[in-house]
């Protein structure tokens, strides 16, 4: 593997950790911007990005993720032409291990925002590299947001340029047991705050809206399963069945889910 590419900077945001992370971060040679209170997710990536002022492109890592030692040269390789490039990811702390990315052996050119609304936003904020003036001219990270911030991003991103996501693995992405469906609420909502911020834009169809949908209904039926709660199983089961556009949008995201959350990863000596 070639690991050739080094980073022109290290940059480490400490948003109001008690940890020692500033300290530590500055003994190995990273430049810190240490907050005294915690801001949210959205505001420190939004400050790292706008700090890395020598910087053509932007690579983000999230505190308790990990690029492997490819990471850098395979998303530099491959950025010609793009505004946004991507590694795949496997999840640690599922089981078995998960594959985001790429659906299938070849790099995936993304030409809409509306390829990360559905089936999913396949680009892992720690294995995407973006270009920062692409990023700046979007308006950056959304502060205001708690959940979705870097969804909300790429779609800005991604109307000015094309993006890429490559089939290698380059990065682990952890997974805490619990993390979605304990604030699957909150989520919904920003979610739904989210797309209506997009509401007039050309990629935004109403038949967009409608596959969103059913990516929720689907997971509102998953959850209601696991719960034994067969009335709210059988009450979304007829919503996604009533219109044939419902069902043939269904029967593409669990292609595309079985297809991608279960291809094997490349990166089998990590487990």
């Amino acid at each position: 593997r070639q690991r050739g590419v080094r980073p022109l900077e290290v940059i480490v945001v400490d948003d109001g950790s008690k940890d020692g992370t500033a300290d530590l971060a500055r003994s190995l040679g990273a430049r810190v911007i240490e907050k005294r209170e915690n801001e949210g997710l959205a505001a420190a990536r939004d400050d790292g990005v706008r700090a890395a002022e020598g910087a053509e492109w932007v690579a983000l890592l999230d505190d308790d993720d990990e690029w492997l030692p490819h990471h850098l040269q395979t998303v530099w390789s491959r950025r010609d032409g793009h505004v946004m490039v991507a590694g795949s990811s496997v999840t640690v702390g599922d089981d078995p291990p998960r594959h985001h990315g790429s659906p299938t052996g070849a790099p995936e050119v993304v030409r809409s925002p509306a390829r990360l609304v559905f089936p999913e936003n396949s680009f892992t904020a720690s294995a995407t590299m973006v270009h920062r003036g692409a990023l700046l001219e979007a308006g950056g990270f959304d502060r205001r947001l708690r959940y979705l911030e870097d969804l909300d991003a790429w779609l800005r991103v991604l109307e000015r340029g094309t993006g890429v996501l490559l089939a290698e693995v380059t990065c682990l992405y952890a997974v805490h047991a619990g993390q979605m469906s304990k604030h699957r609420g909150e989520m919904l909502a920003t979610s739904a705050y989210v797309m209506d911020k997009y509401a007039g834009r050309p990629w935004m169809t109403a038949a967009l809206r409608e596959r969103l949908a059913v990516v929720d209904r689907w997971d509102d039926l998953q959850a209601a399963r696991a719960e034994r709660n067969w009335a709210e199983v059988r009450r979304q089961g007829r919503w996604l069945l009533a219109k044939p556009s419902r069902a043939a949008s269904l029967t593409k995201l669990w292609a595309f889910r079985r297809h991608v959350r279960h291809r094997p990863t490349n990166a089998p000596e990590l487990f």
